[in-house]
């Protein structure tokens, strides 16, 4: 079903983008693409290793602090004071009337 492409469904695809992107672009992007395409596949195939462990593993990692920059840090604020909260009035427990029933 999507498995076969044809020469009309590229040509559609290339007219496509010759419109989406006008004729003086086209070869700039293709171009691109190609080279994006190159550099994945050496990329793939590159068998170079990462070595991730220390060059000096016997120097202990707080002897160089002194290395890095400091800390562009911005001043602390004071912590806000916490609010008081009143707690409300309970009503009367007697009463059964409400203030506007007593007139």
């Amino acid at each position: 079903m999507f498995g076969s492409i044809g020469p009309q469904e590229i040509l559609i695809v290339l007219v496509i983008a010759l419109v989406v992107l006008g004729p003086k672009k086209l070869p700039e992007m293709a171009r691109s693409l190609g080279k994006g395409v190159k550099e994945f596949k050496e990329g793939i195939n590159d068998d170079d290793t990462v070595d991730v462990t220390a060059d000096e593993e016997d120097e202990p990692v707080s002897a160089r602090v002194h290395e890095l920059p400091p800390a562009d840090l911005p001043p602390a604020a004071e912590a806000p004071e916490p609010a008081v909260v009143a707690e409300p009035k309970a009503a009367p427990a007697s009463s059964d009337k409400t203030p506007a029933d007593a007139s």
